[in-house]
This record gives C-alpha cells, sequence and structure tokens, in this order.
C-alpha cells in the first residue's frame, strides 16, 4: 500500500472522519417550493438570466443537473465562523449571534455553556453570498425595504472566467434567489483564461508570469529574472527558469503603456476557452496608438487658430465633398459594428472595428484626401474639411475612449477648445449616437471607386519597377466628367506628373488596369526586351514561392498537424502567389503579341 505523505512536511497523510455541515441540493427547499438548484437552472432556462457566449449554458446546466450536497465546512484558521454554537451534550442551536443563540437554548430548556464550532465555511459559500450582502443585506429583507438592494439587485453583467461557472456563477445564483427571491445578475459575461504564447497557463513554478505593470512600463532582463525566481517553492527550477526567460527576452520587455495593453487585451477576448497572450501584439497596438497620436497632430496642425465651421452656420455646411460624406458614412457603419458587439460582450470585434476605421479610413485615406481639399479647395471647402476633420476625430475619441482611455482623454483636451468652449472630461461625455440619416450610400460607391483607381495605379506602378519618388504621366479613359472629379486625389496619391482623360488609351505597350467602366494606363514608352527579360524573372521567382506553398499543403503531415489558421494562411499565401503569376504571364503574352 501506497502510504501518502505531505510534498512540504513529509509527515504522513490520513483520513479522518468528522462532522460536517452541508447544504441540500435536492431538497423543495426553494422560494417556489423547488430545490435550490432547479430554481437556478429555472432562471436561466426562462431567459432571467443570460450568458455570452451561451455555449456556456451547458456547462453550467451540467453541473446543476447532476448536484450533489455541498459541504460547506471547512477546518481553515480563516474564514467566516460556522454560526453554530453546541451544548455539553452536542446540542446544536443555529443562530445569527451568541446573543440569539443564547436564546434559542434557553427556549428549549437547556442552561448550561455555549461552544462555538470551531469550522470555518466553504470559500464559495461566502462568495456566493456576494451579490446581496454587499448592499446591507438584512434577515429582514425583503420584508423590511433596503434602498441599496432595491435599486442595485440584480446587478447588469458578472464578469468571470469559465472555470469558476458551478463554484461561483450558479452558487451565487442559488443563494441570491434563496434568500432575496430575486436574481443576482442579469448577464452572465464569460471570459477565457490568459495563458502564455505557447498555450501554457502562468505560473510561478513554470516562471512564465508576465506582470502587466512590466508590460506598461517595461523592465530589465536583469530585474525579470530576479522576480521570476524569488519565493520559488522549488529553487531547483531557477536554472530553467533563467534560461528560458534569457531566451524568450534578452534585453527584457520594452515599455507598452497602458493603452496599449488594454486594446491587446480587448482584441484577444475572442469566445473561447483560452486566450493566447502575444507580445507582438502589444508591440502593434503601441503603434496603433500613435498612429492616432500623430493623426491628431495633423488635424490640430490644419484646424488650430482656424474658422472650423463651428458655432455658427457657415456655407461651408453645404460644401462637403464626397470624401467627408463618405468618412462620416464609415464612422455611422462603425458605430454601429461596435453597438452591436458590445451588446454581445464581443470585446474583440470592438477592437477589430476600432482598428480597421482609424487605421485604415481615417488615416490612411481620409487624411490624405483632406490634405487634397485643403490644399486645392476654395475657402468655403476648405472649412468644411477642417469640421470634418475635427467632428470626425473628436467622434473617433468618444468611441475609442472605454478601450484606451488614457491617450484619447489627452487628445480630446486639445481639440476640444476647438469645437466648443464648455468642456470638462471625455469620461462625462456621451458615446456616440449612431444616426443612420448620415450614410451616404453613393459617397461610399464614390470613394471605394477612386481607391480602386489609386490602387491600381499604385500596382502598375510597382510592377513597372517605378519608384514612388518618381512622377510620371497617366492616360485614363471612361466618363470624362467623373473621371475629373477624381483626378485631383489621383494626381496627388498616385504620384502623377500629369493625368489626360481620352475616349481611347494610347497604343502603346503599357500595363493596363480596369476599374469597372475606366481604364488606366501609365503612358509611357518602355523598352519591350529589357521589360520581357524583367517579366520572364519575375514568373520564375513567382514559380518558386508557388512551388514552396504547393510543398507544404500536398504535405499529408503538415495539413493533419498545423493548426486550422495556419492551413488557411498556406492556402491564402497559394492563391495570392497564383494570381501573381498569371498576372506577370498575360503582360508578358500582350507585350510579345
Amino acid at each position: 500500500m501506497k502510504v501518502p505523505r505531505g510534498d512540504r512536511t513529509n509527515s504522513i497523510i490520513e483520513p479522518m472522519l468528522t462532522d460536517q455541515w452541508y447544504v441540500s441540493m435536492t431538497k423543495s427547499n426553494g422560494p417556489n417550493g423547488k430545490s435550490i438548484a432547479q430554481e437556478a437552472l429555472d432562471l436561466v432556462e426562462q431567459g432571467d438570466i443570460k450568458f455570452y457566449p451561451n455555449n456556456w449554458v451547458n456547462t453550467y446546466n451540467q453541473w446543476l443537473e447532476n448536484i450533489q450536497d455541498w459541504c460547506i465546512s471547512r477546518q481553515l484558521w480563516w474564514g467566516h465562523q460556522i454560526p453554530a454554537w453546541y451544548g455539553e451534550n452536542q446540542e446544536v442551536f443555529v443562530a445569527h449571534s451568541f446573543e440569539e443563540a443564547t436564546t434559542l437554548a434557553k427556549k428549549e430548556g437547556y442552561t448550561g455553556t455555549l461552544k462555538r464550532d470551531d469550522d470555518v465555511l466553504d470559500t464559495w459559500f461566502s462568495s456566493a453570498l456576494w451579490a446581496f450582502t454587499t448592499l446591507d443585506w438584512t434577515p429582514e429583507y425583503p420584508q423590511k425595504s433596503n434602498l441599496a438592494l432595491d435599486k442595485y439587485l440584480p446587478s447588469s453583467v458578472l464578469v468571470t472566467g469559465f472555470d469558476i461557472i458551478f463554484f461561483w456563477v450558479a452558487r451565487m445564483v442559488m443563494m441570491t434567489k434563496y434568500v432575496t427571491n430575486k436574481i443576482p445578475f442579469k448577464h452572465v459575461y464569460v471570459h477565457g483564461l490568459i495563458r502564455d504564447q505557447d498555450g501554457q497557463k502562468m505560473s510561478k513554478s513554470k516562471g512564465n508570469v508576465l506582470d502587466p505593470i512590466d508590460l506598461i512600463d517595461g523592465i530589465s532582463l536583469e530585474d525579470l529574472l530576479k522576480k521570476r525566481t524569488q519565493g520559488l517553492m522549488n529553487p531547483k527550477q531557477a536554472e530553467s527558469i533563467i534560461k528560458k526567460t534569457t531566451k524568450e527576452f534578452p534585453k527584457g520587455i520594452s515599455s507598452f503603456g497602458t493603452d496599449a495593453l488594454r486594446f491587446t487585451f480587448a482584441s484577444l477576448a475572442s469566445p473561447g476557452r483560452d486566450i493566447k497572450f502575444d507580445l507582438q501584439r502589444c508591440d502593434g497596438y503601441r503603434n496603433f496608438c500613435n498612429k492616432l497620436w500623430n493623426a491628431s497632430r495633423f488635424v490640430l496642425m490644419n484646424c488650430d487658430e482656424e474658422d472650423n465651421g463651428f458655432g455658427k452656420c457657415v456655407d461651408g455646411y453645404l460644401s462637403f465633398s464626397q470624401a467627408d460624406r463618405w468618412i462620416v458614412s464609415k464612422l455611422q457603419h462603425t458605430l454601429k459594428n461596435i453597438e452591436r458587439a458590445y451588446s454581445e460582450y464581443r470585446f474583440d470585434l470592438v477592437a477589430q472595428e476600432l482598428y480597421q476605421f482609424i487605421w485604415d479610413e481615417f488615416c490612411d485615406w481620409y487624411l490624405e484626401f483632406a490634405k487634397v481639399q485643403i490644399q486645392q479647395g476654395n475657402e468655403s471647402e476648405k472649412r468644411a474639411t477642417r469640421r470634418t476633420l475635427l467632428s470626425t476625430l473628436e467622434s473617433i475619441l468618444r468611441l475609442a475612449h472605454p478601450v484606451i482611455p488614457f491617450i484619447t482623454e489627452e487628445i480630446w483636451q486639445i481639440i476640444i477648445p476647438l469645437i466648443r468652449k464648455d468642456h470638462e472630461s471625455i469620461t462625462l461625455e456621451k458615446f456616440p449616437t449612431l444616426r443612420e440619416e448620415k450614410i451616404d450610400e453613393h459617397s461610399i460607391e464614390w470613394v471605394n471607386t477612386l481607391k480602386k483607381l489609386i490602387d491600381n495605379v499604385r500596382s502598375l506602378r510597382s510592377e513597372m519597377n517605378i519608384s514612388p519618388a518618381n512622377k510620371i504621366p497617366l492616360a485614363l479613359s471612361g466618363n470624362k466628367k467623373e473621371l475629373e472629379e477624381y483626378l485631383p486625389y489621383l494626381i496627388s496619391l498616385a504620384k502623377l506628373s500629369d493625368a489626360k482623360i481620352t475616349a481611347d488609351l494610347p497604343e502603346k505597350e503599357a500595363p493596363v488596369a480596369i476599374i469597372g467602366n475606366y481604364k488606366v494606363m501609365l503612358n509611357i514608352e518602355i523598352d519591350k526586351e529589357a521589360e520581357a527579360i524583367r517579366l520572364k524573372k519575375e514568373i520564375e521567382k513567382a514559380e518558386i514561392d508557388l512551388n514552396k506553398a504547393g510543398i507544404k499543403l500536398n504535405n499529408k503531415n503538415f495539413v493533419s498537424k498545423a493548426p486550422k489558421e495556419i492551413i488557411k494562411q498556406e492556402e491564402e499565401r497559394l492563391n495570392k502567389f497564383t494570381e501573381h503569376k498569371d498576372k506577370l504571364v498575360q503582360q508578358l503574352k500582350k507585350l510579345q503579341s
């Protein structure tokens, strides 16, 4: 027989039978004549309490449908002491206080001394009372009114991990319903557990714990090693922890800031059991915060001490360009998606929407359009552009504030005086309101075409190895009136020396791109022989890339063992290489025909 021993003292551990206190889970003792477990099941089934994501309801139900009586007494030095007093012959008196226990004993004819039970309540039993005992609950409730309980019970949402759905969530539901006949909360948002980049649970013994403060402020390798090897239960692990940490963080951890870390956690909060924490994501979102800061500097530089169209009715209201109406429309679409994501507790989608709108639409596109309008527009158009820049940025700051509160407050305090005089803090401002009447589908379609025109011209330049620094002429064919509206943006953003609109493109051996009803061509002379040689080399290079990607996907071991996202990534690369090669082959055929 194997004798169990304690890992710290090596003492023999023997089982000892003792009296314990239990809560009955199956007796019909709930407020509605059902067991407290059945009451808790009914509340979720009826929709009084909802889980997000909903699949965690299955875990909740599984526990409660197979429940056993709950042992609530513990032999520990700390905790809430069991409210039971014993007489000299093991008479038991359960009461709220010693005085009440004495009164109960006298009623039953016992006048001897009383001794309180030495055991304490199970931690989870004490935790199960949290929803109402924190609101000044007394045993007289609900017969005796309580303002805090009446107002704040139930609360709106409980945020918790999936590993304590039964230990805490279910028990709070059971105890709150039993004691107050109310539910503790309306929604339960269940998040995953943060693990390291390899999917390992963070623990001190493994030496893979990341302190959020170190990610915010940064830490040197020396201090990180000291932190990870201090107070280990098994000092022998120090050597392997030092080796692993030195390899993973050779220069320590750089400072990412609070907002970048918050954005990282939001972006990782997808439905699932585990969240793999990747330090590179922090770096990417620090860049995102810098991008927002630099965009704000551009807006301030162009709008400070200027007439921005706020405070009075000006003709600028009538001069909003297609680009202005487009960014306002995209803002409304983004707000709509974010509102839906918040309602479903999809913080990863909130982060995704913010990132795409701020970086891709506002910074990469609208600011470039705004430069053209400020440089080439009349006073009315310039005023409308400045108004759109400021109003959109201010809305962006309020939209992003829950996720990145510090940088948004800092920028907001700088730009809000340009919009209005009375202001305190962005925290006190209302969240942006969706206004669907501001969505202009025509402007969205118009800008989408403009973006395609610019992207295609840039692609033609890239295919011809023309440096972005060199301005070149462009030929366009299509509806002249429509194309003329695009020209100012196209010339500036595609780095053109000039652009000519003709009924038909010139007869030249130059690459052509077709965008809907329009055709664009680099209006340059090329060396056919040199270009053919270049294209053949590019095709050979594309074939090498194709073969590499094909070998991976044809490898049965790789396909069976690799994660789905990696396989998807390789398939996307294969499609990209195939598309690129086909385009090069078509260009070569055209050149040689």
